[in-house]
């Protein structure tokens, strides 16, 4: 019967039992969901603009100068600003994540150090997904020229891309220092810190820190070679590295959250996870701001859109010349006098004449207000 005794019941743990302490500034909700949420409202924008590639909405098709040609870059703009919406907030927050665990990466728990490559993974798989159809979107409407004569590849050369290229390097560290830190893995340990609960996140029967290991190089590369391919690749392999992307979304989310949840009972400390301070409220605030300039750019965008279909390519023009609110109004009625004189081409100079004076009468209107601006 002794032999037949668990490893357990000998003194040997074969599980962890000492995680660490609590640190909510890493492992709280507010930080896990604001850069989550960013990830997936990343990943639906991309791929909301690459249907509309396909769909033929955003291609240029007529010439410079004309107003259907201002129409188009217009329709470019808005998409390319609602594909970037909070991605440059959430590289900002990964990227002092990153630093975070960097810092004190010999001394912060190994879960916590597991978790912050977790969610910051999350960072890259939303830059990634934007980059994509940015870069894409960009091309078209010629706006990814950097202003200095940088050598080295100039079309890739500018602030976005300098902060992508910084995640990517710092992203490689973090991935190196993991690796060194699971080599140190041990669950009999006196000093918390050298383990976590795998429950979930591998089989029953895996061995740590190999699988561990394995898990962490495997996801890594994946992630590295969708963010490089997103930076460098052309158009025709947007649908590939975009599927790419997506797919590590719903790992690293089962991954994190499973983590947290099998983790969160062993934690030693009197501190909690779930209480709110200054990193958690900080994530959820960008998040919310993320959100708002969404529904912002998402209601000029079909406002647009609802316009154009109104007034014709034209008024696409004249929004494009004149951004001020008073000069859009005068600019709608300049527009409807035009049309109006249009339709009334065919019929008595007096309706003619009528017509032609309603125009004059608002191209004066716009005047005296650019005036009086």
């Amino acid at each position: 019967m002794e032999a037949s005794e668990p490893t357990e019941l000998q003194g040997e743990p074969t599980q962890c039992e000492k995680v660490g302490e609590a640190m909510p500034d890493i492992a709280g909700y507010g930080v896990l969901l604001g850069l989550s949420v960013q990830a997936f409202i990343s990943l639906v924008l991309a791929f909301w603009v690459f249907f509309l590639t396909k769909l033929g909405r955003l291609n240029i098709q007529h010439a410079d100068g004309t107003a259907e040609h201002a129409s188009e870059l217009k329709r470019l703009g808005f998409v390319s600003e609602i594909l970037m919406v909070g991605n440059d907030l959430q590289m900002i927050t990964g990227i002092a994540l990153v630093i975070t665990g960097l810092t004190d990466w010999k001394a912060i728990d190994l879960y916590h150090l597991r978790l912050v490559y977790e969610t910051v993974s999350f960072v890259g798989i939303s830059n990634a997904a934007a980059l994509i159809c940015w870069t894409f979107v960009g091309a078209k409407t010629k706006t990814l020229k950097p202003k200095s004569n940088h050598k080295f590849i100039p079309a890739h050369w500018t602030p976005r891309f300098r902060v992508s290229y910084v995640f990517a390097v710092l992203f490689l560290v973090l991935t190196v220092l993991l690796e060194i830190r699971l080599d140190q893995w041990s669950v009999t340990e006196e000093e918390p810190g050298y383990c976590y609960v795998t429950t979930g996140l591998t089989s029953a029967d895996a061995k740590h820190p190999v699988a561990d290991k394995s898990y962490v190089a495997i996801t890594a590369t994946w992630l590295l070679m969708v963010l490089f391919g997103s930076l460098f690749c052309s158009a025709k392999f947007r649908k590939p590295l975009l599927i790419l992307a997506g797919l590590q979304f719903p790992l690293h989310l089962y991954m994190m959250i499973r983590l947290r949840t099998e983790n969160q009972s062993k934690l030693e400390g009197e501190e909690n996870e779930n209480k709110w301070d200054f990193g958690q409220t900080t994530a959820t605030l960008l998040l919310a701001l993320a959100i708002s300039q969404l529904i912002n750019q998402a209601k000029e965008y079909f406002k647009f859109e609802r316009a154009l279909k109104k007034h014709g390519a034209e008024y696409a023009l004249a929004l494009h010349e004149d951004k001020s609110e008073p000069a859009i109004l005068l600019v709608e009625e300049g527009l409807r006098q035009v049309q109006d004189l249009k339709q009334t081409s065919s019929g008595p100079r007096s309706v003619r004449d009528a017509s032609v004076g309603r125009h004059e009468e608002s191209h004066e209107l716009m005047r005296n207000h650019e005036n009086r601006a």
